[in-house]
């Protein structure tokens, strides 16, 4: 007998895992989507069977839009990951002969600390051919999910391009430059860069402090903020800026209500990325009108003007320094440059994101 069909007269889509408590584009995403009358439901992953669990509580959804896959399945032991695997790909096949739309929003290509690489990348391309819909944000990021992952030609077909939203008004943004330079030390002529976010290897904060160093300017000032993966990686981070007075660190999590502090007071946030598919950081700094030192790479390029001089080709060892340099050069308008980027983020409205969402949706429809 199959499940029962959630209560609604509405098409129900299940989104899945829960994270709309901490983040901002799941809630934004949520909201925006039941306003184009959709009964939208957040499950979590609290089962033996994640998916199958959701719809034996809840009922049989029209859509499942699935997120962050690689969070279902991988760890650090290869046993237990294909164990996980076999489960995910099983849950997945039961809801596609349920009649269940399935969609994947791919955030990025492989877990980045590449615990398991080869096994991930399978079971990736294996889902991606269950999927009615892939979701991704950007032209590159098609290329690169078709590339990645040896998709055939009828997959790659399936995937929709959906921009990542903005996160303007999502956070408070009440406190004015002086303000938040004043609460952290920091004077109006000072040039302040500022790394905000989770601190992974990948995102190469501790080569962002050594090259930062590396360039002989008294009034240039770096803020590195944000929560370290791991204890070993925390002190390597506060003892590289232990040894520049101009280097400052606030290594743990940052409340919604003080991001704007740290945005306020830089003129440009750094992403000092080895690789990047999406960034939301780039979103917030963008939303907050800042200026961006960050590698033309993923969706990131798209963000960046073309002739935006902070961005730089990844397969430039000394870009990052350089762009540095160049926000520091008298002649450069650093604050033109986050206006302009205020300005372009405001084309990535939650109302446009949802439109082109429940298009993926019908589109997938079987």
């Amino acid at each position: 007998m199959s499940p029962p069909s959630p209560s609604s007269d509405r098409p129900t889509v299940f989104m899945y895992p829960d994270y709309s408590e901490s983040n901002a584009y799941q809630r934004h995403l949520r909201d925006a989507v039941t306003e184009r009358g959709y009964d939208v439901r957040m499950v979590g992953a609290d089962r033996v069977l994640p998916l199958l669990g959701a719809v034996r509580t809840h009922g049989r959804p029209d859509i499942f839009h699935v997120n962050w896959l690689h969070r279902h399945f991988v760890t650090g032991s290869s046993l237990l990951t294909a164990v996980l695997a076999f489960r995910l790909l099983f849950e997945l096949l039961v809801l596609r002969a349920l009649g269940v739309e399935l969609v994947w929003t791919v955030h990025n290509l492989v877990e980045h600390s590449r615990r398991t690489p080869r096994l991930e990348l399978a079971v990736r391309r294996l889902a991606a051919q269950l999927c009615d819909r892939i979701i991704v944000h950007c032209e590159s990021a098609r290329d690169l999910v078709v590339d990645t992952y040896r998709l055939p030609a009828a997959t790659a077909e399936r995937i929709e391009v959906v921009p990542h939203g903005h996160y303007i008004d999502s956070y408070p943004n009440e406190v004015s430059r002086e303000t938040a330079r004043e609460s952290l030390g920091y004077d109006d002529d000072q040039t302040v860069f500022l790394y905000f976010g989770l601190i992974r290897s990948y995102k190469n904060v501790p080569n962002l402090v050594r090259t930062f160093s590396s360039i002989d300017d008294p009034d240039a000032r770096l803020l590195v903020v944000g929560n370290p993966m791991s204890e070993e990686l925390a002190t390597e981070v506060r003892t590289l800026c232990e040894r520049d007075d101009r280097v400052a660190c606030v290594l743990q999590f940052v409340p919604d209500g003080e991001i704007q502090q740290y945005m306020n007071a830089a003129d440009a946030v750094v992403l000092p990325f080895e690789e990047v598919l999406t960034s939301g950081t780039a979103i917030l700094a963008m939303s907050f009108g800042r200026a961006l030192v960050a590698p033309r790479a993923g969706c990131v390029a798209e963000l960046i003007d073309a002739d935006d001089p902070l961005g730089y080709q990844p397969s430039n060892p000394g870009g990052l320094r350089q762009s540095l340099c160049t926000a520091l050069d008298e002649d450069a308008d650093v604050d033109a440059v986050g206006r302009a980027n205020r300005e372009l983020v405001t084309t990535l409205d939650w109302n446009g994101i949802a439109d082109r969402t429940v298009r993926a949706y019908a589109r997938g429809a079987r």
